[in-house]
């Protein structure tokens, strides 16, 4: 590879929406890339355990998900409303008195939680400097973190705060693949219309259509109902989500006009000696600080850094264009291709992403290390999915 092989296109301003949302979003997402991806690179590092690198084959939709589980790799489940969560889903996210971000819940669930004795009350609001401690210190606990913009007792609506934790998610799978078989025009009103063999179909499909393999539980189980959820009621929301086993952090969005879901993911990519020396020449001629905005860690074998993945829905997916019910199914028909695949900044200071393909440019087992000749920077459409 040489610097020929990238391309620079016309860099944009990633446009950062007018509410506080987009831009807390934003925050949230740079957080937690560092919690779930960087933190847990250096924690292998630290324990002189090769880290497990994702394969090309497992960035391609509808790949077959590992069931190993990787202890040293950080997990994590945030819910993020922009908002609050209204008052008739608290049933299916369990928001109760107990369970709010207070010193005195988290010594009653949590006593043994480490630095609970330095906690501050502020500190659970998005714009606190400590918040990113705060957030870190809460999401190993089991269950899920909720951040939202909470009512006060005046009907004002609150800034940006982590209001729970020990989030439990109860919803049945049934009412889930009703919802969205009906958005879909699947069924018209009953999950059982064209019989048990279709209800398998669909449940197997239900888990795709997040991206995740159809036999999906715990974590993703949980963000895949709650995602649908906040979908199905049209609210503007985001699951952020990181599990032991697939090493990525997803990004599970409802934009609050329709019922569709935006899925983004970032994984942790390692690049050669060659192609990092390709990519640090090529950052020279475009005025690009390689090794200062976008490389985790530098050493003999190459570096890594960061690969930002996004996804949408194929035809069979969405819904009929005219509302017409759908009468056939095809069980091998993909529900989610990929759209892009880019190397993304890890500071906020650099707007720019690179474009690279990995997943179908690859040894389908080999890891995710190399770019392909077309390789170039990525206008960003916004910030609020960027990290810096």
């Amino acid at each position: 590879m040489s610097t020929k092989d990238f391309t620079l296109l016309p860099e944009e301003q990633a446009k950062i929406k007018s509410s506080v949302y987009a831009v807390e979003k934003q925050k949230l997402t740079r957080l937690l890339i560092h919690y779930t991806l960087i933190d847990s690179y250096h924690k292998f590092r630290a324990e002189r355990v090769p880290y497990p690198f994702v394969s090309a084959a497992s960035l391609r939709p509808g790949s077959i998900g590992e069931t190993k589980e990787h202890a040293l790799h950080n997990s994590a489940l945030v819910v993020m409303v922009d908002g609050h969560l209204p008052p008739k889903l608290r049933k299916h996210c369990r928001c109760r008195e107990n369970n709010r971000v207070t010193k005195k819940n988290l010594s009653t669930i949590a006593p043994d939680l480490p630095g609970l004795e330095h906690y501050e009350t502020n500190s659970r609001y998005m714009h606190h400097e400590n918040f990113g401690n705060l957030l870190k210190l809460l999401l190993p606990l089991d269950f899920s973190l909720l951040i939202q913009q909470p009512i006060d007792e005046h009907n004002n609506q609150k800034d940006f705060q982590l209001s729970h934790f020990h989030v439990k998610i109860e919803r049945l799978t049934d009412s889930a693949l009703r919802s969205l078989g009906v958005y879909l025009n699947y069924f018209q009103r009953s999950l059982y219309e064209h019989g048990d063999e279709f209800i398998d179909f669909f449940e197997h499909k239900f888990f795709e259509y997040f991206n995740f393999y159809h036999n999906a539980a715990g974590r993703r189980s949980a963000a895949a109902l709650v995602a649908q959820l906040l979908a199905r009621d049209k609210l503007t929301g985001t699951v952020f989500l990181a599990s032991q086993q697939d090493r990525r952090l997803t990004l599970l969005s409802s934009n609050g006009q329709d019922q569709n879901i935006a899925i983004e993911q970032y994984v942790l990519l390692q690049l050669n000696p060659d192609e990092l020396a390709a990519l640090k020449s090529w950052g020279k001629s475009t005025a690009l600080d390689i090794r200062r905005h976008f490389l985790v860690h530098q050493h003999n074998h190459g570096a890594v850094v960061i690969l930002r993945l996004r996804y949408g829905h194929t035809k069979a997916a969405l819904p009929s264009p005219d509302g017409t019910l759908k009468t056939s199914y095809n069980i091998r028909e993909k529900w989610v291709k990929l759209l892009q695949e880019a190397i993304v900044p890890i500071h906020q200071d650099e707007l720019s992403s690179i474009a690279f393909p990995v997943a179908y440019h690859r040894n389908p087992e080999e890891p995710a290390v190399s770019p392909t000749a077309h390789g170039g920077i990525v206008q960003t459409n916004s910030t609020e999915t960027d990290i810096g």
